[in-house]
């Protein structure tokens, strides 16, 4: 079974970031190997996890593998076979490097940033 993390500058996905950039911060993370042009996956060794950079409308999207202008989302799909607080720790920093938010919606719980209630 999997849960999901939404990683979004706001409740209206009104902000838009550079996926180009993105992409970068990602591939310098260790625990992340690229799957595809807007996809990442947990690498070797990791706990299993797959994200997806979107331009969403309202929380939807579709990932159709080709190159993006800009994003207003990031899903990142975790698998309750292993620690939420190795998926609150990578959603975390990856909203920190865009300054958005990172939540679990259907559990009404802020990750990113700490200290916000939901």
């Amino acid at each position: 079974m999997s849960w999901y993390l939404t990683i979004r500058s706001d409740s209206t996905y009104s902000r838009t970031a550079d996926p180009d950039a993105l992409v970068v911060f990602l591939r310098s993370l260790p625990e992340l190997v690229q799957t595809g042009v807007n996809s990442f996956s947990g690498a070797v060794g990791q706990p299993w996890a797959h994200l997806t950079l979107a331009m969403s409308k309202c929380g939807s999207f579709a990932n159709h593998d080709r190159s993006l202008l800009t994003i207003n989302l990031v899903e990142v799909v975790c698998s309750y076979e292993h620690s939420e607080s190795w998926y609150d720790a990578l959603a975390g920093r990856i909203a920190a490097f865009l300054g958005w938010e990172a939540l679990d919606e259907h559990a009404g719980r802020i990750v990113w940033p700490p200290g916000v209630a939901a």
